[in-house]
């Protein structure tokens, strides 16, 4: 008589384990921003009408807010980078850019696109305090960068709308990877409409608009376009993601 052996195991589709890791890191950072939001619900409403009006007043990351204030702004900016290194990752890999890889080389993945991401903005905002300094007077722009932060948390928010669809639909519609790049450019041509009212009353601000529009939003974005470029060639010649 035959030993019963058993029933044969069906064989996971070789993306679910990369399914499996982005779904735990985007419900975490949902968890996170759910208790956040609830906590800090006076400076969300607070950023959200930094984002649409334009107006000189006290607003959300003003030094009376505090910690707390401080606190969510950092975590927006944090929300809104990781998103983006979850997005970038799922669309090279709708587009057959990532091959099949173990919940360690996916969470290196996300972790060194962030890093890139990170020190990308952080460029960023050293070349903003430069040219704020050098040709903006102080209180314009500390309003302006106010006004910068608010808008840099609203596309962090907005971003869980394609991160997600691409997580549950993949490659079967480009739907999400336009809708992540209206949702950038979006944010950029606020932050450049901003940027024009504000400081557009005098030569000096005429000045400073052009540098920024030079330095800000067209050489920025051809270094982090070479960049990514030889971060993917790196990344194909390695023996690590192999």
């Amino acid at each position: 008589m035959d030993l019963f052996e058993g029933y044969v195991g069906i064989h996971l589709w070789d993306g679910q384990l990369i399914d499996d890791v982005i779904f735990t890191l985007l419900l975490s950072l949902l968890i996170a921003f759910a208790i956040i939001f609830r906590s800090n619900f006076q400076h969300f409403i607070k950023m959200m009408k930094d984002v649409i009006y334009l107006k000189e007043r006290q607003n959300l990351f003003d030094e009376t807010i505090g910690k707390s204030g401080s606190f969510f702004r950092n975590f927006m900016t944090f929300q809104a980078l990781f998103l983006c290194s979850i997005a970038l990752f799922s669309i090279a890999r709708t587009r057959g850019m990532v091959g099949s890889q173990g919940e360690k080389e996916v969470l290196l993945a996300i972790a060194v696109l962030f890093g890139v991401l990170f020190l990308f903005y952080q460029f960023k905002q050293l070349s903003y305090y430069l040219l704020g300094f050098v040709f903006a007077a102080p209180d314009k722009y500390k309003f302006w960068k106010k006004n910068y932060n608010a808008i840099i948390g609203a596309w962090g928010i907005l971003l869980y709308i394609p991160v997600v669809w691409l997580m549950f639909v993949g490659s079967k519609t480009l739907a999400p990877v336009i809708m992540f790049c209206i949702f950038y450019f979006l944010c950029r041509f606020v932050i450049i409409y901003k940027t024009i009212r504000i400081f557009h009353k005098n030569n000096v601000g005429f000045l400073y608009i052009s540098l920024y529009l030079c330095t800000q939003e067209i050489l920025p974005l051809i270094f982090l376009y070479e960049g990514m470029i030889f971060l993917y060639n790196f990344i194909e010649t390695s023996t690590l993601w192999h």
